[in-house]
């Protein structure tokens, strides 16, 4: 596979964008954007994209970085995605804080 981690990382933006590209497929979106990635490796990072969403989602729920904070954050993602490293690291967190304050679980625990 031509799958790097500098790869891996980019898809990530494309596969979480905002705004009008989000209407195109994703698969239609990565496929552009790495046109030498076959289908079945399109396929393999759908699948790898959809894995980290759920990370980040769970991060979410955990509060975010207002509550379990930015290194319990970052290392959680690079522990189970080592290919987040620059853009798609920055985005996965901006996301888990977006969705924990969207969601509500930003709110520290009260006693």
């Amino acid at each position: 596979m031509n799958l790097s981690d500098a790869t891996l990382d980019q898809a990530f933006v494309i596969y979480q964008e905002f705004g009008p590209q989000r209407l195109i497929e994703r698969h239609e979106r990565l496929q552009s954007e790495f046109p030498q990635l076959s289908t079945d490796e399109i396929a393999f990072v759908l699948q790898e994209m959809k894995r980290v969403s759920a990370t980040v989602y769970e991060l979410a729920e955990r509060g975010g970085e207002r509550v379990i904070g930015n290194s319990a954050m970052t290392q959680t993602l690079k522990t189970k995605h080592p290919f987040l490293h620059a853009r798609g690291l920055a985005h996965a967190v901006f996301l888990a804080n977006y969705f924990a304050w969207h969601d509500g679980y930003d709110k520290p625990p009260t006693a």
